[in-house]
């Protein structure tokens, strides 16, 4: 898997070119050795991420999505890989009906529990998001931060309304290696970004560094 993939390269110090979704690392005892975990067990890989880790990518909401709300309308709101649940609380905290869904049962538990210590509520999934079942048309929003994949990126927007927006806030290739690796690095080029969203309305399409990273962060909405 992705994951484990770069768990172990951040684990050995090397760098290799990514595999393709759905494949293991091309060693998998040497990971299996490093991390304790089997590579096929993405649970495991990411509950023991967010074990060692409390809040690991902090709990304020991501630049380009308190930038940019005011501008969508209140509604249902769909957080696929949400981590600890940073973006999904700030959207339920400003009146969305919010479904988070992320593989760690971890991750979900401490975004349900911090939703309840805010005084506001989002509904927690723990599920692997190649095998979830998308509901049809049935969100006003769909954000997803930190997290690419070409498979899933059309039933991400076949589960939004028509006119719904879908709003990506995503780390940006730039066809230089990075200085350090981790497992929220599923980097996009920005000219793939656009042809995957063609058929949409791109309201927002920015390039920009956030806290030295270089990420994309883009509005568009269903036609």
């Amino acid at each position: 898997m992705i994951t484990a993939w770069l768990l172990l390269q951040f684990a050995t110090g090397t760098a290799a070119a990514s595999p393709l979704q759905g494949q293991a690392p091309a060693d998998p005892q040497a990971y299996e050795a490093i991390t304790g975990e089997s590579p096929e067990d993405e649970h495991g890989v990411w509950d023991s991420f967010y074990k060692k880790k409390n809040h690991a990518f902090g709990q304020e909401p991501v630049s380009f999505l308190k930038r940019h709300l005011s501008g969508i309308r209140k509604g249902r709101a769909f957080v696929p890989a949400m981590g600890e649940g940073r973006n999904a609380i700030f959207l339920a905290r400003h009146g969305f009906d919010v479904d988070g869904v992320d593989l760690s049962s971890i991750a979900v538990d401490r975004a349900v529990e911090d939703a309840r210590a805010q005084k506001t509520r989002i509904k927690g999934v723990v599920a692997d998001l190649n095998q979830y079942a998308y509901p049809k048309e049935a969100y006003d929003l769909v954000l997803v931060s930190l997290f690419h994949s070409e498979s899933l990126l059309p039933k991400f927007k076949k589960s939004l309304k028509k006119n719904g927006f879908l709003m990506l806030y995503l780390k940006r290739d730039t066809g230089k290696p990075a200085a350090k690796m981790s497992p929220d690095d599923f980097l996009v080029k920005s000219d793939a970004l656009r042809a995957a969203l063609q058929e949409m309305q791109i309201l927002k399409f920015e390039e920009y560094e956030d806290q030295g990273d270089p990420v994309i962060g883009v509005l568009a909405r269903k036609r």
